[in-house]
């Protein structure tokens, strides 16, 4: 019998910014946020917060998944940031994976 071995969240994290070359904390955050709830959730969530203010303007509120997970990529306590492989900020704010 073959051994099943389960992918982490890190993991899944680091191979996707491995597919792209770096990607942007919100393009990490959508991946989670869809990996999690579904394809298309952080989109979704985006699109439907809409509402008209007392001046009758149409306004967008933030995205309630923004900021998800934003814990694991602290510099000094964010799991993603830490570890034998690990996501590290590159100067121009994205994100790279590094694996020792």
């Amino acid at each position: 019998m073959a051994k099943i071995t389960k992918i982490t969240v890190k993991e899944q994290v680091l191979q996707f910014v491995e597919s792209k070359g770096s990607a942007r904390f919100t393009e990490i955050q959508r991946f989670i946020v869809d990996l999690r709830y579904g394809q298309g959730t952080y989109d979704a969530a985006s699109k439907s917060d809409l509402t008209w203010s007392k001046d009758g303007t149409l306004t967008r509120k933030a995205n309630p998944y923004r900021g998800y997970f934003s814990s694991a990529f602290d510099s000094w306590t964010g799991y993603l940031m830490h570890g034998k492989h690990c996501l590290v900020k590159n100067d121009d704010g994205s994100y790279s994976v590094y694996r020792n």
